[in-house]
């Protein structure tokens, strides 16, 4: 109904805005149609205006023609004649309002002026060669328009032939400035006179004159009326909008021009739109009143008779509903009760009439504080619904069961003000227990389970490292059979040379010595990884087992030419773990890394570096060993780790010193990784859980409460 009635809004909407449209065309055409002919009719009288203001002059040649003075002079042109026919036609401009009146000869000179007292020079001017006396030589009446502007007013000239029977002796010319023009068309307005080339000659605006065209006019477009014809309308420079309407005088080379204002017409349109749109809109407003008062009543009919159908439907519903249904007044009594809350509380539903709820509900239960305050602000302000709350009822013989109870107020509908709705929970809480039970049971045997998973996983790894001692067997055999091999041969030697000479003595001596120390290396390596890790991990400081390890390596990075870089010790990092096993990490990582520059050429660099990690400087911290040397082959990277795995030669290692620093990093809850480098060389990186003191935690516990803090995480 609703986008029914927003669709018929719409639909007048539309259809109003299209007959306001409609009726604005129309009127705007009207108007300007109005206006097109009201400037059609100012046009020709500006015309006629013209045309009569030029004819009250064109008498005159023709009478200075006929005078007999005049035409003495031109038989015979003499001094005294000549000033006698210019005072003649200066008296005769006085009377007619010309501006000069004058006769030519038969060369096109003056022999007499209207203005002789004030251009004596005119005499001296030929005027053979203009138009007016060469259509007055051809036997025509002249008109010619002087449109130069060269300061002095633009004029129009007439001219007569002058005849002696039919011989043509001289011209009778009538000059006229415009300004004489402009003072008999003042009572028109708005009105151009301009030539072909667009330059004002005369206008209702005197400041018009002497303009052309484009500077009056801005811009300019054409509009095509119902009837077919055309209209120009123009911007002037003044900001006006105007209807041009314009004529051709090809007679005298001027165009004839009319301007209309259109703000009428504009003012008419839009006038028209608003009445339009706004008789439209009420009509359309009291279509949508009068069907919306029709449906409203057709509404009001089938309300009622849906109510009657719904209260119907209600208490066929509730008397026939699953769950207990029970209706209160605002004191909190029974007026009404289906029969499942009876068989639920085991009452008849006519007895129960008239008592208080609080008798149906068991009052000793912790959860029946809720459910009392209710019931308490029955008929108040206060009310708030109650929704599935758990709570106790009480039967008729004495027996409880849990339910789920919600307490709503109703539609105030005679004396049912408030619906209580029960259901009896008593089969989900035995579900609930007996799935209590089993989750208990369940978490036993898992927590049992764990406990075995982790014991058969330590002596898993145990059974592992020793497994991978059994495998290493034939390479220990190789390793200490060469030495012992060795140190027979030399205790043979030194039998002999007990009595010669001692030094080649304490030379072999010595050589039995590092025999010996190469031994108890394999065999100190052998017994690190076969141990387990120390159940007890005290605060160890890294830069401490650096130096302690640095000691060892002192006499081979010299040896070696080994520029040994430690580019950060921050003295205040602290791990949790033992002096001795990190020294070996150290100790591991730093003869890897001195072996992989063994025999090369080039500048050989070992950098270390411990701080802590850049991504989580309070929980970690960052140990690197980096070398200059030839890299680690992609194939080996995933394999550095594996215990006996080594790219040296028999006899130069066994390959368990990686494989013994990943099993005390692991011990560490740390890691370990390994990539080569853009610039050459390897890079070995540790990242160990940092340890820090209680004052320090206490002073950050806003860090450590902190979800998203990496050691919370």
């Amino acid at each position: 109904m609703k986008s029914f009635r927003s669709l018929l809004f719409t639909l007048i909407l539309c259809l109003s805005l299209l007959l306001t449209w409609w009726v604005q065309h129309q009127a705007y055409d009207w108007s300007m149609t109005r206006l097109k002919e009201q400037g059609e009719d100012r046009l020709l009288n500006t015309i006629i205006g013209l045309r009569t203001a030029i004819d009250s002059y064109k008498y005159l040649p023709f009478l200075i023609s006929q005078n007999k003075d005049v035409q003495e002079l031109l038989l015979y042109p003499v001094l005294d004649k000549g000033a006698e026919v210019s005072r003649f036609l200066e008296q005769m401009n006085l009377v007619s309002g010309a501006t000069a009146l004058l006769v030519l000869d038969l060369d096109g000179r003056a022999l007499s002026y209207s203005r002789w007292r004030e251009e004596q020079s005119f005499f001296l001017k030929s005027h053979a060669n203009t138009p007016y006396f060469t259509q007055a030589r051809n036997g025509e009446q002249g008109v010619y328009v002087d449109s130069t502007v060269d300061g002095k007013a633009t004029s129009i000239y007439l001219s007569a032939p002058i005849y002696d029977a039919n011989r043509f002796m001289g011209v009778a010319v009538v000059r006229i400035d415009l300004s004489q023009l402009q003072d008999k068309l003042n009572q028109l307005e708005e009105f151009l006179l301009f030539t072909d080339n667009g330059r004002v000659l005369l206008a209702s605006e005197v400041d018009w004159r002497g303009q052309r065209l484009p500077e009056l006019i801005r811009s300019s477009d054409q509009r095509l009326l119902s009837d077919g014809s055309e209209l120009a309308l123009k911007n002037l420079s003044s900001g006006e909008r105007v209807l041009f309407q314009a004529v051709a005088l090809p007679d005298l080379g001027w165009q004839v021009a009319v301007t209309s204002n259109i703000y009428p017409v504009l003012s008419t349109r839009n006038t028209a739109a608003f009445i339009s749109l706004g008789g439209c809109l009420a009509l359309g407003l009291l279509l949508l009143y009068i069907r919306e008062r029709h449906l409203k009543n057709i509404s009001r009919q089938e309300t009622r008779d849906a109510l009657e159908s719904s209260e119907r439907q209600q208490r066929d519903i509730i008397n026939n509903a699953h769950v207990g249904m029970i209706a209160l007044n605002t004191q909190g009594s029974i007026r009404f009760i289906n029969p499942m809350a009876s068989q639920q509380f085991g009452v008849g539903s006519e007895r129960i009439l008239g008592y208080a709820v609080q008798e149906l509900i068991a009052g000793d239960d912790e959860s029946f504080g809720p459910l009392q305050r209710t019931l308490s602000r029955l008929g108040s302000s206060g009310f708030a619904p109650l929704t599935a709350h758990e709570a106790v009822g009480k039967r008729s013989d004495g027996s409880q069961f849990p339910m789920l109870i919600s307490v709503k107020q109703m539609v105030a509908q005679a004396d049912m003000l408030y619906l209580v709705t029960v259901i009896d929970i008593t089969k989900r809480k035995r579900l609930e227990a007996a799935l209590q039970r089993a989750n208990d049971q369940l978490e036993h045997k898992v927590l049992e389970r764990t406990q075995a998973l982790q014991e058969a996983q330590t002596e898993l790894v145990q059974a592992e490292k020793m497994a991978a001692l059994g495998r290493m067997s034939s390479a220990v055999v190789h390793e200490l059979n060469q030495p012992l091999t060795a140190m027979r041969t030399y205790l043979a030697i030194c039998r002999h040379l007990l009595n010669d000479d001692n030094s080649m003595l304490a030379e072999n001596l010595t050589l039995i010595d590092d025999l010996t120390q190469r031994m108890a290396l394999i065999t100190q390596q052998l017994k690190t990884f076969a141990f387990k890790k120390p159940d007890a991990l005290v605060p160890v400081k890294p830069v401490n087992a650096l130096d302690q390890s640095l000691v060892l390596f002192r006499d081979r990075i010299s040896q070696d030419g080994i520029q040994l870089v430690v580019e950060s010790r921050d003295p205040t990092l602290e791990i949790l773990g033992d002096n001795a096993r990190l020294e070996q990490v150290f100790v591991n990582l730093i003869k890897n890394a001195c072996d992989a520059m063994k025999g090369l050429d080039t500048d050989k660099a070992l950098a270390i570096r411990i701080a802590a990690d850049p991504q989580y400087p309070e929980a970690q911290v960052r140990i690197s060993v980096s070398d200059s040397g030839g890299g680690i082959d992609p194939v080996n990277l995933k394999h550095l780790f594996d215990p006996f795995f080594t790219t040296k030669s028999i006899g130069d290692g066994l390959g368990l010193g990686l494989s013994i620093v990943s099993s005390i990093v692991q011990d560490l809850n740390g890691q370990i990784s390994a990539e080569n480098r853009v610039e050459g060389g390897a890079c070995f990186t540790v990242i160990l859980p940092r340890y820090v003191c209680a004052q320090s935690v206490e002073s950050s516990n806003d860090d450590t409460l902190n979800p998203d803090h990496p050691e919370n995480s």
